[in-house]
C-alpha cells in the first residue's frame, strides 16, 4: 500500500523546483498539494509564493497571495522581495499600507527590499521615509539594511547620505564596504573608492569578490595606468585570472586607457567567455577607432553561437559608421528589424549616426521621422549629423522643432550646433545664455573652437581670456587652432603660459601633438627638444599621435637621425608612426630607406594605408626611383587589394614628370578612373617647366586656368625666349588681377655643436 506525500517531501519538492526555476514542475506540485488537502497551510503557501516569484510568474504569485486565508510577515516579505527585484518595483511599495494595517513589526528583510524598490525607482522622498522607519525600528545598524541604504543613496546621487549611512555601521562588514566602493565609483569619486578599498584591506582584511574588483577596476579606468596595472596584478594573485566578470572589467579599463593589446591579452586568458565580454571588446576597439578589429570580434561572437543584443548592435553600427561601411550597416539594420530586440533610443541613435556618417542624410531623416518619442540625445545625434554634412539650415530647423516639441536642450545640443553652424557662433551663443549654459565649460570650449576655426583670432583670444575656468581642452583648442592658422609662435607662447606655475592644468597628448607641429613648422629644433623633454616629464610619450608628431617635428627641423633614433625606440604596433617615418624619408629624398620601412611593416604585420602609399610614392618621386615607384603603385591593387586614390595618381604624375617621362605622365592622366582636377594638371605643368617642354605645357595650361598655372606657363615662355607670349599672358593675368606672392623660407640659424 502506497502512502501519500508527506509535508516535508512537498516542501522539498517545491524548493527543488524553485532552485531550478522549473515552473511547470512547480505548477504540477501546486496541483497535487490542492488534491492532497495540504492547503490552507501558511508555510506551504509561502514556499509556493516564493517558487512563482523566483520563476518570474508574478501574476500567479499575486493571485496566490490574494487567495491566502492567512498571511504572516514572511508572506509579505516574500512578495515584497520578489517585486523589488522585478521590473515593477512599485508594486512592492504598494504593499506598505497592507503591512501597516496588519500591524506587523517589520524586519531587516522587509526594510532592505523596500529600500531596494525606492533605489530602482529613484523615489528619494519615500526612501527617506523608510529610512526614518528603519531608525525608529532600531535596524539602522543591520548590515543588510545599511547596504541597501548606501546603495539607494548612491543611485539617487546623494553621496553625503550614502557616506553617513556607511559611517553609522558599528561593525565593519565586507558587503557594506563593497556597496560604498561601488557608490563612490558611481559618483565619479574614483580616488575615494580606491582609498576605501585599501582601508578595507588594511582594517578588516577585506576579501575582494568579483564585484569588488569590478568597481575598483572601473575606478582605475579613470586614473593613472600604473594603478590599474597594480589592481590587475592583485586580481591575478587572488585567483580571478580567468573570471569572466573581472575580465570584462579589465577589458573595459584597458580600452579606456587606449591599450587594446592588453585588452586582447585579458580576453584570451578567459576560459569561458560570455556576451558581455565580447561586447566590451567590440566597444573598446570601436571607441579606439580600430573599427575593422571590432567587426572581426563581432564575427567571432557569432561563430561562438552567442546572440548579439542591443549593446552589441549599437557598437557594431558605430564601427560601420567609422569605416563608412554602408553595406554592412544596412545588413545590421535589417537584422535588428527582423529580430526580437526592442529598438530603443540607443539603437535608433546608433542607426541615425551610422547613416549620417555614411552621407545618407535622407535615410537618417526618414528614420528620425518614424520615431514618435524623441529624446534630447536623439535630437543631438541628428544635429551632429547635419553638422558633419554641412547642413546649416537643416540643423537650425531641427533645433527650432526641438523647442516646439518641448524637448529640453542640454550642453551637448549646443556643442552639436556649434559644430553644425560654423560662422554663426555668436547668434547661437545668445541661445546658450538663454538656456543657462553660458558658463558651461564644454559649451565655452565649443564656442572657442568655432571662433578659432573661423579664423577669428582676436575674438577667440578675448573669449579665452574672459573664461572663468579653463581645462586642458580649452588650452589645447587655442594652441591647436593657432598652429593650424600658421600662427605657430603664438601657439608656443600659449603653451608657455599653460606650462607656467600659475596654471594648474597639465597638457595632454593632443596638446603636445599641436606644439610639436608648431615647432616643426618653425623649424625650431631647440624648442622642440625642450618640449620633448617636457612631454617625458608629464608621462605623455607612448601615444601614437604624439610619437608621430614628434617624429615629424625632428624631420622638419632637419634632424632625420634623431627621428630614426626615436622611431627605433618606439613600439612597432601602429601604422601612424610608420607613416611619419616614411614621410620623413620622403622629405629628405631617401627613397631606399622608405622602401625598407615598407618591408619592416610587412615583417611586423602592420597593414599600410592610403597615407603610407602617398608617402612611399613621394619618396620614390623625390629620389628618382621610377621603377620602384611603379612597383609600389601596382602593389596597391595587386598585393594590398586597395583602390589607388587621386592623390596616388598625382604622386605618379609627379614621379614621371620629374624623370622627364612627360608622355607617360600624360598617358596615366588619360587612363586614370578620376576626372583630372587642377592639382594634377599643375603637377604636370611644373614638370614641363622643369624640362622646358612646351607641348605638354600647352595641354596642361589649357585644362587649368589657375593663377599658379598661369605663372608657371609664363616662366616656361620666358625660358624659351617667347617674350610676346609672356607679355600676352602677363597682361591676361593683370586683367584678372592675379598677383604672384613672394616666396618665403624660414631657417633656424645656430652655432654648430
Amino acid at each position: 500500500m502506497f502512502s501519500g506525500p508527506t509535508r516535508s517531501s512537498i516542501v522539498s519538492a517545491i524548493k527543488t523546483s524553485t532552485f531550478h526555476k522549473f515552473l511547470p514542475v512547480g505548477q504540477s506540485i501546486h496541483g497535487q498539494i490542492i488534491k492532497s488537502g495540504f492547503l490552507p497551510e501558511t508555510q506551504i503557501f509561502n514556499h509556493l509564493l516564493n517558487m512563482y516569484l523566483k520563476s518570474s510568474d508574478f501574476i500567479s504569485a499575486q493571485k496566490l497571495f490574494d487567495e491566502m486565508p492567512e498571511r504572516n510577515l514572511v508572506s509579505y516579505s516574500t512578495l515584497i522581495s520578489g517585486y523589488s527585484r522585478s521590473d515593477t518595483p512599485q508594486f512592492a511599495l504598494n504593499l506598505i499600507p497592507l503591512l501597516q494595517k496588519q500591524a506587523f513589526d517589520l524586519n531587516q528583510f522587509v526594510f532592505s527590499s523596500l529600500i531596494l524598490a525606492c533605489s530602482k525607482l529613484k523615489w528619494v522622498d519615500q526612501g527617506k521615509q523608510i529610512h526614518a522607519q528603519v531608525i525608529v525600528s532600531d535596524f539602522e545598524s543591520d548590515p543588510f539594511v545599511q547596504t541597501s541604504l548606501v546603495d539607494m543613496y548612491s543611485k539617487v546621487s546623494d553621496l553625503e547620505s550614502a557616506v553617513s549611512a556607511f559611517g553609522s555601521s558599528p561593525i565593519a562588514d565586507p558587503v557594506i564596504y563593497n556597496s560604498m566602493i561601488s557608490g563612490f565609483v558611481s559618483f565619479g569619486s574614483y580616488e575615494e573608492a580606491l582609498e576605501l578599498f585599501i582601508e578595507g584591506r588594511r582594517t578588516i582584511d577585506l576579501t575582494p569578490t568579483q564585484f569588488t574588483f569590478g568597481s575598483v577596476i572601473k575606478a582605475c579606468s579613470n586614473m593613472r595606468r600604473e594603478v590599474g596595472e597594480q589592481i590587475h596584478g592583485f586580481s591575478l594573485k587572488t585567483g580571478f585570472d580567468s573570471n569572466c566578470f573581472v575580465g570584462t572589467s579589465l577589458v573595459d579599463m584597458y580600452g579606456k586607457l587606449h591599450d587594446m593589446e592588453s585588452s586582447e591579452k585579458v580576453f584570451r586568458s578567459i576560459e569561458s567567455v560570455d556576451l558581455a565580454l565580447y561586447n566590451s571588446m567590440i566597444v573598446g576597439f570601436s571607441n579606439n577607432n580600430l573599427h575593422e578589429v571590432a567587426l572581426e570580434f563581432f564575427g567571432e561572437l557569432k561563430s561562438e553561437g552567442l546572440d548579439p543584443n542591443g549593446c552589441t548592435f549599437s557598437s557594431v553600427l558605430k564601427a560601420c559608421a567609422g569605416l563608412q561601411c554602408l553595406d554592412l550597416g544596412r545588413t545590421i539594420h535589417g537584422v535588428i528589424v527582423k529580430s526580437e530586440i526592442q529598438q530603443d533610443f540607443v539603437l535608433s541613435t546608433s542607426l541615425i549616426d551610422m547613416y549620417m556618417k555614411c552621407g545618407f542624410v535622407d535615410v537618417s531623416c526618414r528614420l528620425f521621422d518614424t520615431l514618435t518619442e524623441r529624446s534630447t540625445v536623439l535630437y543631438n545625434s541628428m544635429l551632429f549629423g547635419h553638422g558633419q554634412n554641412g547642413n546649416f539650415e537643416k540643423a537650425v530647423k531641427l533645433f527650432i522643432d526641438m523647442s516646439r516639441q518641448g524637448v529640453e536642450p542640454n550642453h551637448a545640443t549646443f556643442i552639436a550646433l556649434m559644430n553644425s553652424c560654423l560662422g554663426h557662433e555668436r547668434i547661437l551663443y545668445t541661445h546658450v545664455i538663454k538656456h543657462g549654459f553660458g558658463i558651461d565649460l564644454t559649451v565655452q570650449n565649443a564656442f572657442l573652437d568655432g571662433l578659432i576655426k573661423g579664423g577669428e583670432v582676436d575674438e577667440a583670444q578675448y573669449l579665452f581670456d574672459k573664461m572663468q575656468e579653463r581645462n586642458v581642452v580649452s588650452w589645447t583648442t587655442i594652441i591647436s587652432g593657432l598652429s593650424q592658422l600658421g600662427l605657430d609662435s603664438n601657439a608656443l607662447e600659449f603653451f608657455k603660459k599653460m606650462h607656467s606655475a600659475r596654471v594648474k592644468v597639465n597638457p595632454n597628448s593632443f596638446t603636445f601633438s599641436s606644439v610639436f607641429g608648431a615647432c616643426g613648422s618653425l623649424t625650431d629644433l631647440e624648442q622642440g627638444r625642450c618640449i620633448h623633454g617636457c612631454s617625458i616629464k608629464y608621462g605623455i610619450m607612448g601615444d601614437e599621435f604624439t610619437n608621430s608628431s614628434l617624429l615629424d617635428m625632428y624631420a622638419k627641423c632637419g634632424a632625420l637621425d634623431e627621428s630614426k633614433k626615436l622611431f627605433d625606440e618606439l613600439p612597432k604596433s601602429d601604422v601612424v608612426s610608420w607613416n611619419s617615418m616614411i614621410t620623413a624619408c620622403a622629405h629628405f629624398g631617401e627613397g631606399h630607406e622608405a622602401l625598407k620601412l615598407l618591408e619592416g611593416m610587412e615583417k611586423y604585420r602592420i597593414e599600410p594605408n592610403e597615407v603610407t602609399f602617398t608617402s612611399l610614392l613621394t619618396a620614390c618621386s623625390h629620389s628618382g626611383l621610377v621603377d620602384e615607384g611603379v612597383r609600389v603603385f601596382e602593389s596597391i591593387t595587386g598585393k594590398y587589394c586597395m583602390v589607388p586614390s587621386k592623390e596616388h595618381y598625382v604622386c605618379m604624375v609627379d614621379m614621371f614628370g620629374r624623370a622627364g617621362m612627360l608622355k607617360r605622365a600624360k598617358c596615366l592622366i588619360d587612363s586614370m578612373p578620376y576626372k583630372p582636377d587642377g592639382l594634377i594638371w599643375r603637377t604636370l605643368l611644373a614638370s614641363c617647366k622643369l624640362h622646358t617642354n612646351l607641348e605638354f605645357a600647352d595641354i596642361a595650361s589649357t585644362e587649368d586656368q589657375d593663377n599658379s598655372s598661369l605663372v608657371l606657363m609664363s616662366n616656361i615662355y620666358s625660358e624659351l625666349g617667347m617674350w610676346d607670349d609672356v607679355v600676352k599672358l602677363r597682361r591676361r593675368m593683370r586683367d584678372k588681377k592675379e598677383v604672384k606672392e613672394a616666396g618665403l623660407s624660414w631657417v633656424q640659424i645656430r652655432d654648430a655643436r
